[in-house]
């Protein structure tokens, strides 16, 4: 055989062995690999969303959270939020504490330059045809930075966390690995 024939044999048991193998890949159906389901449960179709409680003395960042959370679940999983007469599951949550806390100061005249604004909540999610809970977290929470010296409030750092503490509610309710 000449180098040619020889490389195209040689690449021919290559891609022949490489179909046998597989990468891995599985509809769901078999026992391993990787799987091309939904991250979410396949049981769950509508989730109501009442209006998280707030126990700290900071108003308003409840509504704000509650609403992010609805527009990341209608947005980033396959449910529907409705009315909690009609839903499968309801996800209730609750404020337990938002803080500031100073980061850096001016040296002079101790103006925080920099602040840290933290929110901790607990959430559970709970099928409501039987009544098992699906998801529960304890002291989640979200951290976020904003700057007094540019005129920025407390309402900044609050809307810098409330989204990213939405974001990250709404991925805790994917389905178990």
């Amino acid at each position: 055989m000449n180098g040619i024939t020889m490389r195209a044999w040689q690449v021919l048991i290559l891609l022949l062995c490489a179909t046998l193998v597989g990468c891995g890949y599985s509809n769901g159906t078999s026992g391993g690999g990787y799987h091309w389901q939904s991250l979410y449960r396949q049981d769950v179709q509508t989730v109501a969303v009442p209006i998280f409680k707030n126990v700290d003395y900071h108003r308003g960042v409840e509504f704000a959270l509650t609403k992010a959370v609805i527009n990341n679940l209608e947005s980033r999983t396959p449910y529907k939020v409705v009315d909690e007469k009609k839903a499968d599951t309801v996800l209730e949550g609750e404020i337990v504490s938002i803080k500031a806390h100073d980061v850096s100061s001016e040296s002079r005249s101790a103006v925080p330059q920099e602040e840290l604004y933290i929110v901790t909540c607990n959430f559970v999610w709970k099928d409501l045809r039987n009544g098992r809970i699906l998801v529960e977290r304890k002291n989640y929470e979200q951290t976020s930075t904003y700057y007094p010296t540019l005129g920025e409030s407390q309402w900044v750092g609050s809307q810098a966390a409330v989204e990213p503490l939405a974001q990250g509610i709404v991925q805790e309710l994917q389905h178990d690995w």
